[in-house]
C-alpha cells in the first residue's frame, strides 16, 4: 500500500450542530476564557499566563491529550498531568501540508524546520524550502528518520494520528507530539477552528482568530446562497481503489456536511461515523449510478477514457455519460493545503458545480473530458 494511498484515506476520512451552525467545546476546563466554540474535539482555554488545550479522542471519547501552551520565559506554576509546550514554536516538524498551509498563512513558516513525506507538499514556498534544504525531509511519516529528528531537535511535532496506531520511535524522543485530530471533526467550521490552536503554537493567536472569523462569515454566507436554490442534485465522490473498494465519506463526516451545505443530496448521508465507509462496486452502483454529479480527487491528470479503461463498470454511472464528473488533480492543486482551514473556498466550488445557474470560475476542479 503506497504512502499516498494512506494519505488519501486520511483526507477522505477528514473531508468527509450543522456546518452552518454552532457547536461546543470538546471538554470542560474550569476558569479562564474559552477560545473555541465550533469544535467538538478541541477546547482552548486562556488562563492568562498559559493556555490549556484539550484534544478529545474521536474514537473512544474522553481526553486524548491535554497540553499546556506556556511562554518560553514563563517559570510560574503549571497544571500537572499535561504535556508542556513552550511557545512560540521555533523548530517544529510538520507531517502534512494541511498544517504547513496554515502556518505559512500565519507568517510563521520560518519555524518549520522539518517535514514528513516532503514530496506531497504542493505549495511553491514549501517546495522551494524543501529542495534547498532549509526544511529537511525526515522521510515517510510512518517510519521517519529518527537520526534526522534528533539532529533537528524540534520543540514540537504536528501529526495526525490514526486509530490504534502509535507514532513509533518518535514517541521515545521526549518531543511534544501535537495530536491533530481536526480531520475527524463533523463540520467544516469545526475543523477550520483548529487554526486557533496553530496560531497560538506559533505566536499568532490574534491573526488566527481574524482568519477564522473571516472564514466562518464567508462560509455561512455561501450556505445561505446554496439554500436559496430549489435544485438538490445527487452527488457521489471518490474513485474505486485497487480491488474495487470505494472509500467514501460517512454520513457524519464533515465532507458529507459540506455537500449538504452546498445544496446537494448525498446517498449515504444517513450512515453513522465521522470517517469513511468502505463499499464494494455493487453497493456504489445501487445508490450512486443515477447521481447527477461525481466529484473526484486524483493524484495526476485523469481522462474519461483512462477512467473507463481502469474499470469498465464505471460507464454505468449517469454522471459520467452526462458530463457531471469533476476532477481535482491533487498533484498540482493546492486543495489539500487550503481547504481544511478555508472550507469556504471548496464550498464555493461545489456550489458553482451543483448550481450552474450562478456560474463561477472553479478554483480546484475541472470538468472531466
Amino acid at each position: 500500500m503506497t504512502r499516498f494511498f494512506l494519505y488519501s484515506l486520511l483526507i477522505v476520512a477528514s473531508f468527509l450542530a450543522t456546518g452552518c451552525g454552532g457547536g461546543s467545546g470538546a471538554s470542560e476546563i474550569d476558569g479562564g476564557d474559552t477560545l473555541t466554540h465550533e469544535s467538538q474535539l478541541l477546547t482552548l482555554v486562556d488562563h492568562g499566563d498559559y493556555i490549556l488545550a484539550d484534544v478529545t479522542d474521536p474514537w473512544r471519547g474522553g481526553i486524548l491529550q491535554r497540553y499546556v501552551l506556556a511562554p518560553r520565559d514563563y517559570r510560574g506554576e503549571l497544571p500537572e498531568g499535561a504535556v508542556v509546550v513552550r511557545v512560540p514554536l521555533e523548530r517544529s516538524v510538520v507531517y502534512s501540508g494541511v498544517y504547513s498551509g496554515a502556518i505559512c498563512e500565519l507568517g510563521a513558516v520560518d519555524a518549520i524546520k522539518g517535514v514528513a513525506d516532503g514530496g506531497y507538499f504542493t505549495s511553491p514556498e514549501m517546495q522551494q524550502r524543501i529542495r534547498s534544504g532549509v526544511i529537511r525531509d525526515i522521510g515517510n511519516s510512518s517510519s521517519p528518520s529518527v537520526e534526522t529528528l534528533v539532529d533537528l531537535d524540534p520543540d514540537a511535532i504536528l501529526l495526525s494520528p490514526y486509530q490504534d496506531q502509535s507514532a513509533g520511535a518518535v514517541e521515545t524522543l521526549g518531543v511534544p507530539l501535537m495530536q491533530m485530530v481536526d480531520y475527524m471533526e463533523s463540520t467544516p467550521l469545526a475543523r477550520a477552528e483548529w487554526i486557533r490552536l496553530i496560531g497560538r503554537l506559533y505566536g499568532q493567536g490574534d491573526r488566527a482568530d481574524s482568519i477564522y472569523s473571516t472564514v466562518a462569515e464567508s462560509y455561512r454566507l455561501l450556505c445561505k446562497k446554496a439554500a436559496e436554490s430549489e435544485d438538490r442534485p445527487v452527488v457521489i465522490t471518490e474513485l474505486p481503489q485497487p480491488g474495487g473498494v470505494w472509500y467514501i465519506p460517512a454520513g457524519q463526516s464533515y465532507m458529507a456536511q459540506m455537500l449538504a451545505d452546498a445544496g446537494a443530496r448525498y446517498p449515504w448521508a444517513d450512515t453513522e461515523g465521522g470517517g469513511s465507509l468502505a463499499l464494494d462496486e455493487a453497493s456504489m452502483l445501487e445508490k450512486g449510478r443515477d447521481a447527477d454529479y461525481w466529484i473526484i480527487r486524483n493524484y495526476g491528470q485523469l481522462s474519461r477514457s483512462a477512467l473507463l479503461q481502469s474499470e469498465p463498470l464505471l460507464e454505468h454511472f449517469r454522471a459520467l455519460s452526462q458530463g457531471g464528473v469533476y476532477v481535482c488533480d491533487t498533484s498540482v492543486s493546492p486543495l489539500f493545503d487550503e481547504f481544511p482551514f478555508h472550507p469556504e473556498r471548496l464550498l464555493a466550488d461545489y456550489i458553482a458545480i451543483f448550481h450552474p445557474a450562478a456560474p463561477r470560475q472553479l478554483r480546484y476542479f475541472n470538468q472531466l473530458k
